[in-house]
């Protein structure tokens, strides 16, 4: 990792001693680990409530958790493409991460106000007299879910390669640290997760979705203010331009050079590279 590539979150040259290391990582550890206090135990228990308190159909339950699945991967692509084209790590996760939160404020909000959610009553024993989430209240539902979504999205995709960027892999001791940090990071996860399904499992269970949801949110706010807190400290990596273009700029060149002689559409193409290079 060259360090001349990596600027501070002003845009200034970074300071080795100053900006990166393990005190940098700290502030990743934290978000790392509440992240997963909220997002382990909603995924596995969406089911349960999009079917117990939205009295959504078992099918319709299960369809709806995995499109939120398959819509949690797909926004953590564009984040990526976003972090390494045009603005920062950080700034991504402090710019789209709030949707999380805002996501599951909404959740929240729709579980404590009777009148945003179906009245309760028994879906295992009168599922066909139960009446189903519709309307602006279904509407919001949807909003909620994938406003967090692609918050979730952007933290999941950025926040480890935020860490690695915070170690100089030409450094050995920075490198042995850089793989600590993976470790920790790993095991972060996996806290995060166990204190979810202990915490927030038992507020669903027995305080009530509205509670559950509502320190979901105030534990991803808490998070984020955390790793705002170390802006000062990171090590951010320069985005290098949308990769989409220079792999256009190469397609036109071959289309261009179709019909050339082997040597000199080599000559052109070499010529081309070093353009694009630049």
């Amino acid at each position: 990792m060259a360090l001349g590539v990596f600027v501070n979150w002003r845009g200034n040259t970074i300071n080795k001693e100053v900006h990166g290391g393990v005190r940098a990582a700290w502030f990743l550890y934290v978000l790392t680990v509440v992240t997963n206090v909220v997002i382990v135990p909603n995924l596995l228990n969406m089911v349960t409530y999009l079917h117990g308190t939205m009295h959504m159909g078992v099918s319709g339950s299960v369809t709806t958790a995995a499109n939120f699945f398959g819509a949690t991967s797909g926004f953590a692509m564009i984040g990526a493409f976003l972090s390494d084209s045009y603005i920062t790590r950080a700034r991504t996760m402090l710019l789209i991460g709030p949707f999380m939160f805002l996501g599951y404020g909404l959740l929240a909000l729709q579980a404590y106000l009777p009148s945003l959610h179906p009245p309760a009553c028994n879906t295992e024993a009168e599922l066909n007299n139960c009446k189903q989430v519709h309307g602006k209240n279904a509407a919001l539902l949807y909003v909620g879910l994938y406003l967090s979504a692609v918050g979730d999205g952007c933290i999941r995709s950025c926040l480890p390669s935020l860490g690695a960027d915070q170690f100089d892999h030409e450094d050995p001791k920075e490198s042995h640290q850089q793989s600590s940090f993976f470790n920790w990071y790993t095991f972060g996860i996996s806290f995060g997760g166990f204190v979810g399904l202990i915490l927030i499992v038992w507020l669903q269970n027995y305080k009530g979705w509205d509670v559950a949801l509502g320190l979901c949110a105030v534990i991803v706010l808490l998070g984020l203010l955390v790793v705002a807190a170390g802006l000062p400290f990171y090590r951010n990596q320069v985005p290098q331009g949308s990769p989409l273009t220079r792999i256009l700029q190469v397609l036109v060149v071959a289309f261009r050079n179709r019909k050339t002689e082997v040597g000199e559409g080599l000559e052109e193409t070499h010529e081309s590279s070093i353009e694009i290079s630049r």
